[in-house]
């Protein structure tokens, strides 16, 4: 499952990065502070320079046929982080340990420009409509929950089967027109600030 994720930007003045820039400012594999973890390949694209972004790119498609309360699938369904407002976006995922298993350990990373409104502010309204909610799949049963996060702003996904919880975490902030994406799986809200504080500190040197 991977969901891009809107994290922390911070660019001074008012700076644009070009969609080459985007991709150039990306964590190499000797940047990233986590131990461990291999990068993919740069994927790019933002959807006003000719990029295939998904139709829905909301969390509202992770739910899509369960039965979710109203004011909860609204919330969700404004979340939409691959929108006609990216006109530049690079993306690179790092990836730990076996990359074949069903959820592997994951940090996405995008930088991107954004041509309007911070995309992280519906995220606020996920943590606040969407308490709890139960996803029937394949004879499974699933428990969501949504929460805020402590240092970034966003929102933390617990997926719970059984025993068993997943966390995905989500989150940051925006700085003028530029925006860095961090969304991680199987890793701690430290470890995704730290993934993101550096990734910033790179757009900021790039400035």
């Amino acid at each position: 499952m991977t969901v891009p994720l809107l994290g922390l930007g911070a660019c001074g003045g008012g700076t644009e990065l070009s969609q080459e820039q985007t991709a150039q400012v990306l964590l190499s594999a000797e940047e990233f502070p986590l131990d461990g973890y291999t990068r993919g390949e740069v994927q790019e694209g933002g959807s006003s320079e000719g990029g295939d972004a998904p139709e829905d790119d909301s969390l509202a498609a992770l739910l899509e046929g369960q039965d979710v309360p109203e004011a909860c699938m609204e919330a969700l369904e404004a979340t939409d982080l691959g929108g006609d407002d990216f006109s530049a976006q690079s993306t690179v995922t790092f990836t730990q340990g076996d990359q074949s298993s069903p959820l592997p350990t994951t940090v996405e990373l995008v930088v991107a420009t954004v041509d309007g409104d911070s995309p992280l502010e519906p995220l606020a309204g996920v943590n606040q409509e969407c308490d709890e909610v139960t996803v029937e799949e394949e004879g499974l049963s699933m428990t969501l929950t949504f929460e805020e996060l402590d240092e970034l702003e966003g929102t933390k996904m617990t997926v719970a089967l059984g025993e068993v919880e997943v966390d995905m975490l989500m989150g940051g902030t925006m700085e003028d027109q530029v925006v860095v994406a961090g969304f991680g799986t199987g890793v701690g809200q430290d470890q995704l600030t730290e993934v993101i504080e550096t990734q910033v500190g790179k757009v900021d040197d790039a400035d």
